[in-house]
């Protein structure tokens, strides 16, 4: 038992001789070091985000980078329980940085070193850059559409910035996530610029935007009309087992079509349709498309009024449309002939196999 005893006494006074080297400037005492700490990208600087959790004796939180060369001591009042700061640490060199992070209470103690990486952006990153493509640009009377491709990794969104009708300029954001943007009131014939917006991470503070950039083909100068609120008032006859009806003219399906009544005997020649387009139009086109693959429909007459009636005086003709070959033709209305009106008729008085006609779709277009 006693020798037990002993053993354990010289255990215990070696194991003080190993501390002594360590406590013998007396004991060591931390501050208590943040909960945790992150960084967010930016464009010549980066944001510093700290999170405590019961320090309130803490008076700063010191941040260093580059080896201990640059260093930010910021004062702070912190609370009980959790409690943040955010800085921003300016004037950075583009780089990654390795940050450490220190605390300081009120009464010099410092806390363990905690360490985090962040970024700061600038011309290198800015330089590889690109717009987001356009693919195509379409035109009505009310607006103009730009159709994107796909957008590129971290675009956040493009601008469009163009020329109204009555010469004001605007500008329209597209987020990244739309392929299509609208245009309200675009002028025909004008041209628009653009830019794209990127961050260089998935989360960052800064944007980077390209260059204004005009874009090369401008929008046509001629528009094709919104047809979304027209009406197929009357035809001549319909059938009335095939095609869909008088109302497919205007339905944008080209599987669809107006085809003449044979049910019960062949309606004779001619056929007639009256679209009600809402308000007059001036017309400076008008694309018809027959039934795909089916070439009974030999040309079609157009006329134009103030009056619905189909058979009243007073509508004025404005063109006639030959079909050849193809499913589609169209006919440009000369300037000097006076084509507007509010109702459309389209007259079809021969036919490749008489009696017989349909139409799939009409476009009338606008300058």
């Amino acid at each position: 038992m006693l020798a037990t005893f002993i053993l354990s006494f010289t255990s215990c006074e070696d194991f003080m001789d190993m501390h002594k080297e360590y406590i013998k400037g007396g004991e060591i005492i931390y501050a208590p070091k943040p909960d945790s700490v992150y960084f967010i990208a930016g464009k010549g600087r980066v944001l510093f985000n700290c999170r405590t959790y019961n320090a309130p004796n803490v008076r700063s939180i010191d941040v260093y980078w580059n080896d201990g060369l640059d260093s930010l001591i910021i004062p702070v009042e912190l609370k009980t329980g959790y409690d943040s700061i955010s800085v921003i640490l300016d004037n950075l060199e583009e780089k990654s940085y390795t940050f450490k992070i220190q605390a300081t209470d009120n009464f010099g103690h410092k806390s363990l070193f905690m360490t985090d990486f962040g970024t700061s952006y600038g011309d290198t990153y800015q330089a590889t850059l690109n717009d987001r493509l356009v693919e195509s640009l379409t035109l009505s009377d009310q607006e103009g559409t730009i159709k994107w491709y796909y957008a590129p990794q971290y675009l956040v969104r493009s601008e469009v910035r163009y020329v109204k009708k009555n010469g004001s300029q605007a500008i329209v954001k597209v987020p990244s996530t739309d392929d299509l943007v609208q245009l309200p009131d675009v002028k025909p014939g004008s041209t628009f610029e653009y830019r794209s917006l990127y961050i260089p991470e998935e989360v960052a503070i800064d944007t980077f935007a390209t260059a204004w950039k005009e874009y090369e083909t401008p929008f046509p100068a001629e528009y094709k009309y919104d047809r979304s609120s027209w009406e197929v008032l009357s035809v001549s006859d319909v059938s009335t087992s095939e095609g869909g009806g008088m109302a497919t003219l205007i339905d944008g399906d080209l599987s669809t079509y107006w085809q003449s009544a044979y049910e019960g005997g062949d309606a004779p020649l001619p056929h007639w349709a009256v679209i009600d387009m809402q308000t007059p139009k001036n017309i400076s086109r008008v694309e018809l498309y027959r039934r795909t693959g089916n070439k009974d429909t030999k040309s079609i007459e157009l006329y134009v009024s103030d009056h619905p009636d189909a058979n009243a005086a007073g509508w004025i003709k404005i063109g006639t449309v030959v079909f050849e070959e193809g499913d589609s033709s169209s006919i440009t209305i000369p300037g000097s002939i006076d084509m507007k009106g509010r109702y459309l008729k389209l007259l079809l008085s021969d036919s490749n196999r008489e009696p017989y006609t349909s139409v799939a779709e009409v476009y009338v277009y606008g300058k």
